[in-house]
């Protein structure tokens, strides 16, 4: 297909020949020129038509035009279509802004620091979803990033189309320097019955079986040897033993909790790009609420568009005074319990638990006594003159 406008002409008429030498002495350009008996076949670009015209007008002549299909003319048949035209320039703009609009926001490189961490110090600086690339100081937040998070040793930013890529290397910590030289000994952490005992370096003072106090010593790290040396050691060993841990939890009957009263509030936005139209419109009216946000983006197959709903919800709450039954506060203390015992003595093994309940004017006291197996021994160091 011609991208110009060209028009194959046919004329016939009396005789042909000073027509064709007319247009061959005129600046005309013609193309594919033959004759086919009386008929004088060529073509010419349409815009030349009305010159040729008056050729053929002075020497009697007839022509037949016919169009050649071009580009030009296609597009030509669509000049009064505006929607198609408005659509056009939209979906130009729309790509245009497209580009230019963080729509993802991808960490690469991280394993202890957090992306929470990263996305919040970036959406201090103005960086999130929707912000104008080109207005993106990339290496101002680099720096940023560097001296908010200490563990970071190196941060590159860069966008690929609507993408943010923050590519970041993290710090190498040195390995924890453990000093054996400091001549030690080894006492108990707690009065407790030696179970079990593991001596690497060190003359055992106790036992399998032996009951020991507090701060009892264990493992020595002094030796003398037959002839009266005296030489001292950093001891290391693992003892463990029976023991009794204590501890006091308290709930009080009266507690101020916020409450929701089952009135809610929706608000929907359509999201296209970084660009929020809102669904619905109005606002609450709460005092006191808390607000819940859930973000659907829309599919293609398996693609992930870059446009979605926005739904947040505000559920209205009251704060009051709640007096809980005696039941309810046990039942509140048993989770305490439950939680005391992953945080505190995840690392012993408990052998027996004895629990007691009292209960008093505004608050119930719960006093627990595990017996545990654990590890007893800690270093003492010492020093020599």
């Amino acid at each position: 297909m011609k991208i110009q406008e060209y028009c194959n002409i046919t004329a016939k008429g009396g005789n042909p020949y000073p027509f064709v030498n007319a247009i061959r002495q005129s600046p005309l350009p013609c193309y594919r020129q033959y004759c086919k008996g009386d008929l004088f076949c060529f073509q010419v670009r349409k815009q030349d038509l009305p010159v040729l015209k008056e050729i053929a007008k002075h020497y009697h002549m007839e022509l037949t035009v016919e169009a050649v299909p071009s580009l030009i003319g296609k597009l030509k048949g669509y000049r009064f279509r505006f929607g198609l035209i408005i659509g056009l320039i939209l979906g130009i703009c729309l790509i245009f802004y497209e580009s230019n609009v963080v729509d993802k926001i991808e960490i690469q490189g991280n394993q202890n620091v957090s992306e929470s961490v990263i996305l919040s110090l970036l959406d201090e600086e103005g960086v999130k979803r929707g912000t104008w690339i080109p207005e993106i100081d990339m290496a101002h937040c680099e720096r940023i990033l560097r001296s908010g998070v200490s563990e970071l040793a190196w941060v590159g930013m860069r966008h690929t189309g609507n993408r943010l890529v923050i590519e970041v290397t993290e710090r190498t910590l040195p390995p924890k320097m453990q000093n054996k030289r400091i001549p030690c000994n080894i006492i108990s952490r707690y009065d407790a019955q030696i179970t079990n005992v593991r001596v690497y370096c060190g003359h055992l003072q106790s036992l399998i079986g032996d009951g020991v106090v507090k701060g009892q010593m264990l493992v020595s790290g002094m030796f003398q040897d037959a002839n009266g040396l005296t030489s001292w050691h950093h001891s290391i060993a693992s003892i463990t033993g029976i023991y009794t841990r204590n501890t006091e939890l308290s709930e009080p009957f009266k507690v101020v909790q916020t409450v929701p009263t089952g009135r809610k509030f929706t608000q929907k936005w359509l999201r296209i790009f970084g660009l929020y139209i809102p669904l619905t419109f109005g606002e609450h009216d709460f005092a006191e609420y808390n607000i819940s946000e859930n973000q659907t983006d829309f599919s293609f197959f398996s693609a992930t568009l870059p446009c979605g709903i926005l739904q947040r919800t505000a559920t209205e709450t009251v704060t009051s005074e709640i007096v809980r039954t005696e039941e309810e506060t046990i039942k509140k203390l048993d989770a305490d319990i439950l939680r005391y015992e992953n945080n505190f003595l995840s690392d012993v093994t408990i052998l027996n638990r004895d629990i007691q309940y009292i209960k008093e004017k505004e608050k119930i006291i719960c006093r627990l006594s595990y017996e545990v197996e654990g590890e007893i021994g800690m270093e003492s160091d010492f020093f020599v003159k």
